[in-house]
């Protein structure tokens, strides 16, 4: 297979950048709120609050919806009033995600380079014709557009297989673009703790790169593998699935043990695939790990007996930004080609519903 170079990231922030804890403060008056328009849930809420995600872990987070306010009338989605505590309808959210989406695009392309074949990776707008396509319609020069949707934290990964796939076929270069808007998806009358867990972690994010045949100057990234493994007996233990008040995740306790089980067999499988030693490969790699929160971050890095440094874009971004979802990854591929590194190889880690863990392996290039 010809070599594949990732490059050109650029990133488009979203509208507002909250402090995480304003965003918990905000959090804990809307579940308050459905419980006053219900009179049902104070006892697991007030038993729940707790495992919030610190502003220790999490300093701010980027969403697109200025509604972290108590004017619960003029909000567009979070309207918690009589009659709709539960806040706009998955119709609802889904509009006003391919608004954001289309404004998005036309901020990705401003003075971008169209390619032959775009990607366009979402977890959380699934909208037909989508952004890319009414962004496209009737420009000279539209790319072919392939949709990779609803696959999770994880999705980065596969997306840079199918743009592997479609550079190796000829394709002489395939943009990736990445529009998450996880804010649109808070449900405030679920006082669960894994849903508290999930509304305080995750956040909105878009970004955009590309893939090519031809080597690019400056930084850039080599593919050279990207592998899944679908975890036995586990497809309970983390699911994204559609509901009428937008999409819904189930997170079970379980999730760092069932990883910190399969994680040293599933790098044997990645070392051995590249014929290269463990001992090899931790002391001559970057390490990209997905922050499906803090713990999974401490988890991997004693797993992995990993230093500071090489987790420290995975650190970073999850203290910036949050999780952002599908985009989470290619922003921390955009802070380690910034930042220059004596490690030869990048490894990606990511874990999604299944349960699926995600590795891809990539070199750090210059020109």
């Amino acid at each position: 297979m010809k070599p594949v170079f990732l490059h050109d990231f650029f990133n488009v922030k979203p509208r507002h950048r909250v402090a995480q804890m304003e965003l918990s403060a905000w959090l804990t008056t809307a579940h308050q709120r459905v419980v006053e328009l219900t009179g049902t849930g104070a006892t697991d809420l007030a038993d729940h609050l707790r495992y919030m995600i610190s502003d220790s872990a999490i300093q701010h987070r980027f969403i697109e919806l200025g509604e972290i306010n108590g004017n619960w009338e003029s909000h567009e989605i979070y309207r918690l009033m009589p009659g709709s505590p539960r806040g706009a309808t998955i119709e609802k959210r889904g509009q006003v995600f391919q608004k954001r989406a289309l404004e998005v695009f036309q901020e990705f392309y401003a003075t971008r380079a169209t390619t032959e074949h775009l990607i366009h990776v979402t977890c959380t707008g699934y909208i037909s014709p989508s952004a890319p396509q009414v962004y496209f319609a009737g420009q000279d020069r539209a790319p072919a557009i392939t949709h990779a949707y609803h696959m999770g934290c994880y999705a980065s990964m596969p997306a840079v297989r199918l743009a592997q796939a479609l550079v190796s076929a000829g394709t002489d270069s395939v943009d990736v673009a990445h529009t998450e808007m996880c804010s649109l998806h808070m449900d405030a009358a679920t006082h669960t703790a894994e849903q508290l867990i999930v509304q305080s972690l995750f956040a909105d994010g878009h970004i955009v790169y590309r893939a090519s045949a031809q080597q690019p100057h400056g930084e850039s990234l080599r593919i050279i593998m990207v592998k899944e493994k679908l975890l036995p007996d586990s497809k309970q233990d983390m699911t994204w699935v559609t509901s009428q008040f937008g999409m819904q995740m189930s997170l079970s306790k379980e999730v760092p043990t069932k990883i910190a089980l399969a994680l040293s067999d599933f790098i044997g499988d990645v070392c051995r695939e590249l014929d290269l030693s463990w001992e090899h490969l931790q002391a001559n790699a970057d390490f990209a790990i997905h922050p499906g929160g803090p713990k999974i971050l401490t988890l991997a890095q004693e797993l992995l007996l990993l230093s500071d440094t090489q987790i420290r874009a995975s650190q970073e971004i999850l203290r910036e930004r949050g999780n952002m979802s599908s985009a989470t990854l290619p922003h921390i591929w955009q802070r380690l080609l910034e930042h220059p590194s004596d490690k030869k190889y990048v490894l990606s880690l990511a874990f999604g519903p299944g349960l699926t863990i995600f590795g891809a392996v990539f070199e750090r290039t210059t020109l």
